[in-house]
Order: structure tokens, then C-alpha cells, then sequence
């Protein structure tokens, strides 16, 4: 099963990275010159994309977990989580999964898919402009319509252009249904096997990695409630009883968040504000009125702005993913550094195209022939997965001595190989563990790590122990010192700080992305079942000191490490 699911995920992968390279091609080049359409042009290529790879891969639910991944690659490029493209294309995904769940494969389920997600671009506009200017925005939408019949003399009513609109996006999603069957059939079906020489694939998710932001879990909720709060009193109230508690808010926003905030800081944003203020101005009767209402406009779309923003920084908290990876997304994280690493490799293949913005159908063409080589390549990585071993037992059971033991047998057969990290030594105080502190095993360097007596306001309280952060600053330098130089990594101990997505967990991150890097993590068995949950996309060999000795874990690294030391 767990072989089955990671199939599927890497198929999503090879999906997914195409999806979103098209995507940042065509969707940057479109929405920097703020061309109309872009998203209704942007679905109707997604929809030939997904028919044509159903001809190739019927994996269940692959198309969620294709859109997954395409969401937040096209979401993470170049900065941080933009919320608008992330709803968009989940949308798409979800609407194409449902309806081949429901109806197979065949031309009425396309059909059904095709038509579902070209509406739900249409829908996803429409719902984005209301959520941030509000409903005053159709008020002036409606009073445009009308000064545009009143001065070409249309005869136009509301109804029939609303049926056009239906038609036209009907007669949309049917054809690229039929252009994406006919592309599937061609490329996916009828021709042969092509490879291409992908050269060497850096891989670096950086979905929770925006460098030492601190992160604030509560603010998740207040952002939300606060937007949520303030939406209502703008619709409900004067705006003089809200304005001021917004621009605290929006102060706060800027001070905690001013780098993230760059879409405020792009003239084109402002432009598109001040014309809304004249709209509104020029078609109220009553100026003062449509003035008013021009900047409640202005104050709203800052806010959502704003706060989206903030919720979309705080989402890169890394106690979300812990609980992500807690439910079983692991295979997500895996996959998405698989993919992200691709679009580098996507992008030169099919931008080697003249005048490729002038043929997206044959680009779309070009990418799905890519999909193979992928696919192989997303194999090889995952087949270079890190040797990683967890050293078991109760508390004070001996876990560190185990490892010393280890560790001397290692450098004592290999004196060439490189390990580094950390080791956790114990002091005791009248027959009781009073603190820890930690040695680099590189440097031989020491610090203290936490005691049962705290030592500054800032100390984390994490069960009888005030962890300093002065120590977890130097436990997260020697793990990460010349991590890529090592051939082995040795953590004492991973435990309850790391199941928060504080201590170590970064780094352990951060050490997993890199191939080839065998690991020893020390973890109580308690906390086991936890932390196996936690990175269960990871393929750990569990020794429990009771039943095992060094020297098993000293013959399984040998072989591997012998190969590391030949090669250099």
C-alpha cells in the first residue's frame, strides 16, 4: 500500500511540475501585462493538460494530488503562499476528480470536467473582486453596464448577455476537451518513449523556510476572526467607528510582515484604486457619498490584502506541517521538493521554443513528452533515500552510550569518514537529572542545553527541563555545519521539541533534503511511535539497546559508508 501511495504521489509530482511550469510561464507573462481572460486562458489549458495525462495514468485520485502540488509550486514562485492561485487551481483539480469519480473516464465526464472547471475560473474572479472591494464594486459594475447601453444604444438586457456568457463558456470547455482527447491519443498514446538527458537536480522545498521569522501559531486564528470581524462592521456600521481599530490592525501588518506585503508596493495596485474612488465618485449621485463609499473600497482591499498575506506567512509555521505530516501528509513534502526541483529542467526544454508564448499548444505538447523522463528521475531520487536509524530505549537506559559505542566503532574502522552533529551529555544533581548540554562532535565544543532551573524569561519550558536558547542555537549550528561534507549525522536526542516543529526539527529538514546522508537519531521509546509518524515518507531502522549491539548498526553503515570514502 505504502508502495501504491508513493506511486501515485510521484505521478502527481510529474503532473503537478508541468502544471505549474505552464503555469508560471504563460500566468506571469499574462498577469504582469494585466491581459483580460488570463485565468479563462490558464483553465482552458489545465483542462487539455489533465484530459491528456488521463489517457496515460487512471491512478485514483491522482488529479487532487496533482493540484495539490501545482497549487502550491504556482503559489510559492517566487516569494511567499499567494492564496488567489492556490484556490484556483485546487478548485480545478477538485472539480476534474469529482467528476471522473463519478462518471469515469470517458467523453461525458470530460465533458462535465471541462465545462465545471472553466466556469469555476469565472466564479473564482467574480468571488476574489467581491471579497475585496466588497459588494460596492457590482454597484458600479452595474452602473458601467448601463451607461454602456445608454451611450452605444444597445439593446442589451441583462439576461441575454448572461446567457452569451454561459454559451460561450460551454462552447470553451468542449473544445478543449476535444483538443485535450486529441492530445492524449497523439502524444500520450501513440508516441513512443522519449527520453532526455535531465542533468542533476538540486532538491529544496522551501515551502516552510522563509528564513528567522518567528512565528506566532495564535495569529492564525486572530488574523481570521479580526478579518472576519472587520468585513462585517465595513458592511454594517459607519466607517467611523472602524477605520481606526483597521489601521492599528493594518500597522501591526506592516511591521510584522512589511517584507512580504510587495503587491501594496506595486504602483499598478494603487492605480487600480484611485480609478475605483473616480468610478465611484462619477457614478453616485450624491459625490460625497460615492467618495465614502470609493474609500471604504480602498480600506477593504488593502485589509483582505493585508491579512491574507498574513495568514499566508503564518501557514509556513513549521508546527502546521507537524501536524500535517501528523494526518499523513508526508508524501506531499516529499513529493513537492521532487517537483519544484523539476521546473528548472521543464522550463529549459520548453523554452528552447521561438516565439513559445505564440504556441502554447505545442509547449503543452512538448511538456507532456517530458512526463517519462520525469516520472524515472522522480525514481532515482526516491531511491537515494537517506539510511537513517533511531537508537531506542527508556529513559536513562543507556541510549547515549549505545551511541558513543557507535560512533567509536566508526572512527575507529573508518578513521577517513566524516560524522558530525550533536551529542546530548547528562549532569545530575543529588542522584537526578538536573540538565543537559551538548557536545559537536566536529569540534568537540560544548554547551548547555536546558536544566530543571531556568535562566532567562525567553527559556522554553518543555516538560522538567527549561531548554536555553542560547543552547539550541549552537546544537543548530553543528548539525548544520558542513552538513553537506558529512557522511554521517548523529542527533541525541529527537523528542518532544521536535514534535512542536521547534529544536532540531528545521535542521532535520533541512539534513533530509540532502541525498546520500546517512543518519542516528537517539529518541525515547515513548516518543517513537511519534516521531515515525511524524516523517513516516522516511525509511527508519529502528534498534532498540535491549535486543540490539553497536556493531549492528556499525556492519549495516559500513558498506555504505566504504562506498562514500571510494568515491571521493
Amino acid at each position: 500500500m505504502e508502495n501504491k501511495q508513493q506511486d501515485i504521489w510521484l505521478k502527481a509530482a510529474v503532473i503537478g511540475s508541468i502544471w505549474a511550469s505552464f503555469e508560471i510561464v504563460f500566468g506571469s507573462f499574462f498577469h504582469s501585462l494585466r491581459l483580460p481572460f488570463a485565468g479563462t486562458f490558464l483553465t482552458f489549458s489545465s483542462i487539455v493538460l489533465l484530459i491528456a495525462f488521463s489517457y496515460k495514468w487512471q491512478d485514483k485520485n491522482l488529479f487532487i494530488k496533482a493540484g495539490i502540488i501545482a497549487a502550491l509550486m504556482r503559489s510559492l514562485m517566487p516569494t511567499s503562499i499567494i492564496l488567489g492561485p492556490l484556490i484556483g487551481i485546487l478548485i480545478e483539480a477538485a472539480l476534474f476528480q469529482l467528476a471522473f469519480n463519478l462518471f469515469g473516464r470517458n467523453f461525458f465526464s470530460f465533458a462535465t470536467a471541462g465545462i465545471l472547471a472553466m466556469f469555476s475560473a469565472i466564479v473564482h474572479k467574480v468571488v476574489s473582486i467581491i471579497l475585496i472591494y466588497g459588494f460596492d464594486i457590482v454597484k458600479i459594475l452595474e452602473n458601467l453596464y448601463y451607461v454602456f447601453l445608454h451611450t452605444t444604444h444597445l439593446e442589451l438586457p441583462f439576461n441575454q448577455l448572461f446567457t452569451i456568457m454561459v454559451a460561450g463558456y460551454v462552447l470553451l470547455g468542449l473544445i478543449a476537451v476535444l483538443i485535450g482527447q486529441w492530445t492524449g491519443k497523439r502524444i500520450v498514446v501513440n508516441q513512443p518513449l522519449q527520453q532526455f538527458e535531465t542533468g542533476e537536480w538540486h532538491i529544496k522545498n522551501e515551502l516552510f523556510d522563509i528564513g528567522r521569522f518567528r512565528y506566532r501559531s495564535v495569529y492564525l486564528f486572530v488574523h481570521v476572526v479580526l478579518l472576519i470581524l472587520f468585513l462585517i462592521g465595513l458592511e454594517w456600521y459607519s466607517m467611523g467607528y472602524v477605520v481606526f481599530p483597521i489601521v492599528v490592525y493594518l500597522l501591526f501588518l506592516f511591521k510584522r510582515y512589511g517584507k512580504s506585503l510587495r503587491r501594496l508596493s506595486k504602483a499598478l495596485f494603487w492605480i487600480q484604486l484611485l480609478i475605483i474612488v473616480l468610478m465611484a465618485v462619477w457614478l453616485w449621485q450624491d459625490k460625497v457619498a460615492g467618495l465614502l463609499t470609493g474609500t471604504k473600497m480602498i480600506l477593504r482591499a488593502i485589509l483582505v490584502v493585508s491579512s491574507f498575506t498574513a495568514i499566508s506567512v503564518e501557514l509556513k509555521n513549521p508546527l502546521v506541517k507537524v501536524l500535517l505530516y501528523k494526518k499523513g501528509y508526508s508524501q506531499l513534502y516529499a513529493t513537492l521538493g521532487l517537483a519544484t526541483a523539476a521546473v528548472p529542467f521543464i522550463l529549459k526544454h520548453i523554452s528552447k521554443e521561438r516565439k513559445m508564448l505564440f504556441k502554447p499548444l505545442k509547449i503543452l505538447q512538448k511538456s507532456i513528452a517530458l512526463s517519462d523522463t520525469l516520472l524515472q528521475e522522480f525514481y532515482r531520487q526516491i531511491m537515494q533515500r537517506n539510511k537513517i536509524f533511531i537508537i531506542s530505549g527508556e529513559t536513562r537506559s543507556g541510549k547515549t552510550t549505545f551511541l558513543k559505542a557507535v560512533v567509536g566503532r566508526l572512527k575507529e574502522e573508518n578513521p577517513e569518514i566524516k560524522i558530525g552533529g550533536i551529542i546530548a551529555h547528562g549532569t545530575d544533581f543529588r542522584g537526578e537529572r538536573f540538565g543537559f548540554h551538548i557536545e559537536n562532535i566536529l569540534t568537540g565544543e560544548k554547551q548547555h542545553l536546558c536544566s530543571r532551573e531556568p535562566a532567562n524569561e525567553d527559556d522554553i519550558k518543555m516538560g522538567r527541563f527549561y531548554f536555553f536558547k542560547k543552547g539550541l542555537r549552537f546544537g543548530n549550528k553543528s548539525i548544520l555545519d558542513n552538513l553537506e561534507q558529512l557522511d554521517l549525522l548523529v542527533i541525541d536526542e529527537v523528542g518532544y521539541l521536535e514534535l512542536k516543529g521547534m529544536g532540531w526539527f528545521e535542521s532535520i529538514e533541512k539534513a533530509m533534503a540532502i541525498q546520500n546522508l546517512d543518519m542516528i537519531f537517539v529518541v525515547r521509546k515513548r516518543l517513537l511511535e511519534s516521531i515515525l509518524e511524524l516523517w513516516q515518507n522516511k525509511h527508519f531502522i529502528v534498534v532498540d539497546i535491549n535486543n540490539n549491539t553497536p556493531e549492528f548498526i556499525v556492519n549495516q553503515l559500513k558498506i555504505s559508508l566504504q562506498k562514500k570514502t571510494a568515491s571521493l
